[in-house]
């Protein structure tokens, strides 16, 4: 029940705020501009052919661009502010009278946003999109098309519903793992801004590709640990996936088990109520 009476009360305090509109509007525009892009290609390529609403959703959140510089830029803003605690905040851990409670409230908390955020992104997308195209489990022609929509590794890895919840499935662990992160910078720091800006470091360096100037998915061992290769189920550029789906569940097993064990570590060691001295 403290649990519930917990997720309850950071829903209320951090999710039921103005700033969590703005995945609408956001998710709305993307949306009127891949059915443009969809609309384009099949005037241009086939112009007979319907077009296919989740061909749209793979273009938009399998491009890179705006899957690092748009959507989780947007995440980050939203659950930047999770840690520290403010001095309600503190009164809660008090009553919770644990602080393991208390990081594994934040953990799930963390999740529940990651769901939420998803969903608001998902369905505001949708509006504009299935307006003008339905929902097919099959490429139409203008995506086939080797100058059509241009899918990439979507198109030889199955059909549009399995690219669509395979894109959806490594940004949502992605988000959650990464959210994690934020919280455990803002702990250590014990300022909020503190995991926003690491949180935007960590996104555009994982757009960057290799430091010493090599393919942007990176090549060998180095490519088991470049973030866009797991963050990117399908990056519109390349052929093939660089990295194996494994491998990437993989990945963000470890980094979301770090992330729990470092967080119920630095939660003992904190003082929350110096936290908020210093803030003052």
């Amino acid at each position: 029940m403290k649990m519930h009476a917990f997720l309850k009360y950071q829903f209320k305090h951090f999710i039921l705020r103005r700033r969590w509109l703005l995945p609408l509007p956001v998710g709305l525009c993307l949306g009127y501009w891949a059915q443009k892009v969809v609309q384009s290609a099949i005037a241009i390529y086939a112009p007979a052919v319907q077009g296919n609403a989740l061909e749209a959703f793979i273009w938009a959140f399998g491009k890179p661009e705006i899957v690092y510089f748009v959507i989780s830029i947007l995440w980050l803003f939203l659950i930047s502010d999770l840690t520290p605690e403010d001095s309600y905040g503190q009164q809660i851990l008090l009553r919770l009278g644990s602080r393991n409670a208390w990081w594994m409230g934040k953990v799930l908390f963390v999740l529940l946003s990651t769901f939420v955020y998803t969903l608001l992104l998902v369905v505001s997308f949708s509006l504009p999109v299935l307006s003008h195209y339905p929902i097919s489990s099959t490429w139409s022609a203008a995506s086939l098309s080797s100058s059509g929509i241009n899918l990439g590794y979507s198109i030889i890895n199955g059909g549009p519903l399995q690219a669509f919840w395979n894109i959806l499935f490594f940004l949502v662990i992605g988000w959650f793992a990464i959210g994690l992160l934020v919280q455990i910078i803002n702990l250590i720091f014990k300022q909020r801004w503190a995991g926003f800006l690491g949180g935007i470091i960590l996104i555009i360096c994982s757009k960057l590709g290799t430091l010493d100037g090599g393919p942007i998915g990176g090549n060998g061992i180095s490519s088991f640990f470049m973030l866009q290769n797991h963050l990117e189920f399908t990056p519109l550029w390349a052929p093939m996936r660089v990295i194996p789906e494994i491998y990437s569940w993989i990945f963000w097993a470890v980094w979301v088990i770090l992330c729990l064990v470092i967080g119920f570590i630095i939660s003992r060691r904190t003082s929350f109520y110096a936290a908020k001295q210093e803030e003052n």
